[in-house]
């Protein structure tokens, strides 16, 4: 499977992602042809929560005047346009319509039948609802209550959650979201006095296992620098690093 197919997958995921967050009630959406745009209208002038995302340049520069009516119309005063991996004629045409580099984001993936199946050594909770997640997730961040909460709201998420726990505390977690035959990998995070344990590890080893089961081919992320070798090590390759532009209203 190659670095572009993947990056395709990737940004499909993350796509489907956020229309999850939409179904929920957390954002609103607009979109054409080869042009996605959520924004955040409660959190209007923090760029990173409004996010849109292009299939081609072509699209982009003739959905821009459009895209900015949309996030003026919701109240927010900065928002982002992704950059993926190939797409980068996209850059010249934000930069000419007043938009700046922000920050980039590393992509990675891989072809499950690339990488051999290591079942993790811990027993995994696989919970009913997002709740432990959606706690651990807070309490690691220590911010965004109102936006993680989200997704404590019924009906269920479909979604496969696992939890690491010691003694029944809950110390590490992650979930996967399938679209068509990839898992995209989110919010996986290890509280304070777990790290260093490897029990992110285990957590992403067990996802990984599932979606073998369910008959996912490959597995797609965007990664932090603190979580990049833990994936690697994994197996994940380095697809290439989406990058963020930036429009704010004068």
């Amino acid at each position: 499977m190659t670095d572009a197919e993947l990056n395709q997958r990737l940004l499909t995921n993350v796509i489907a992602f956020k229309h999850l967050q939409r179904e929920r009630g957390l954002l609103t959406h607009w979109g054409r042809p080869g042009l996605d745009a959520f924004a955040l209208p409660g959190h209007p002038a923090e760029a990173h929560f409004q996010q849109a995302y292009f299939a081609d340049a072509g699209a982009l520069e003739a959905g821009l005047p459009a895209l900015a009516d949309f996030y003026q119309s919701q109240g927010v005063t900065a928002w982002r346009v992704a950059v993926t991996p190939g797409q980068e004629a996209g850059a010249p045409v934000l930069e000419a319509a007043g938009y700046r580099p922000d920050n980039r984001l590393p992509g990675m993936g891989l072809a499950l039948a690339d990488v051999p199946d290591a079942p993790p050594r811990l027993a995994l909770d696989t919970p009913d609802t997002q709740d432990v997640l959606v706690d651990l997730n807070i309490r690691v961040w220590g911010k965004w209550d109102d936006i993680l909460t989200v997704w404590k709201r019924p009906p269920r998420l479909p979604v496969h959650t696992l939890v690491a726990r010691e003694q029944g505390v809950p110390l590490a977690c992650g979930f996967s979201l399938d679209v068509d035959d990839t898992a995209g990998v989110y919010m996986v995070v290890t509280a304070p006095e777990g790290r260093g344990r490897g029990l992110a590890s285990e957590v992403m080893k067990g996802l990984l296992c599932g979606a073998r089961a369910r008959g996912m081919a490959a597995s797609v992320l965007q990664a932090t620098e603190e979580g990049r070798g833990v994936y690697r090590r994994l197996g994940y390759r380095e697809l290439g690093d989406l990058e963020n532009w930036v429009f704010r209203v004068p």
